[in-house]
């Protein structure tokens, strides 16, 4: 009899184990220029023309980067993803707002990474309105004096098809996204002007 049940409970667990759902992936972006959580380099700061120093607000002066958009490259998208969207918001921006500084979507779904400088020259994706309206990539640049901003990059797959109307906000997108997201993954980094 005791030989029976364990008979049983083998075959139980052998059930188990065949019926079990497999775990997927989870879909997850990462970057040869930044390290999630660290600084952000130099180099992908803004090289805003519009930030000149004035004797009346010294707090306004040019920024120290190149506005370089750094390098993204996102993996195990969920089936049925008909195109990505990518936000970079500021979390600190205009004290604690926030401040949107990149809006692109549009991107094909199967692309898998922008490459150093994409986000800059506005390929592979549609520009929308990010911080004054910019549609390509505007680097960080907090003001003179703050401690580090924080700054995340946004990868979102939808199941929108890739027809959005260029110039969206980062608001007009999620408004038009509503219901259509499927998945997101983030990473992001420190930026402070004083870093030279």
């Amino acid at each position: 009899m005791g030989g029976k049940k364990i008979w049983v409970l083998a075959l139980a667990a052998m059930v188990w184990t065949v019926s079990a759902p497999v775990a997927q992936p989870f879909f997850t972006v990462t970057s040869n220029s930044i390290k999630d959580g660290a600084r952000i380099p130099v180099i992908y700061g803004a090289d805003d023309p519009k930030r000149a120093c004035s004797p009346r607000n010294p707090a306004i002066c040019p920024c120290p980067g190149k506005n370089v958009s750094p390098h993204l490259k996102w993996s195990n998208a969920p089936a049925g993803t008909k195109s990505f969207a990518i936000l970079m918001y500021d979390i600190d921006g205009q004290y604690g707002a926030g401040v949107s500084h990149w809006v692109a979507y549009n991107i094909a779904p199967t692309t898998t990474e922008l490459k150093e400088g994409d986000g800059t020259a506005g390929i592979g994706f549609t520009g929308g309105a990010g911080t004054r309206g910019a549609p390509n990539y505007l680097g960080p640049c907090p003001p003179q004096g703050d401690g580090p901003h924080r700054y995340t990059f946004t990868v979102i797959a939808t199941d929108l098809e890739p027809t959005l109307a260029p110039g969206m906000t980062r608001e007009q997108f999620l408004a038009a996204a509503k219901g259509r997201l499927l998945a997101s993954t983030t990473i992001g980094g420190l930026f402070a002007r004083a870093y030279k």
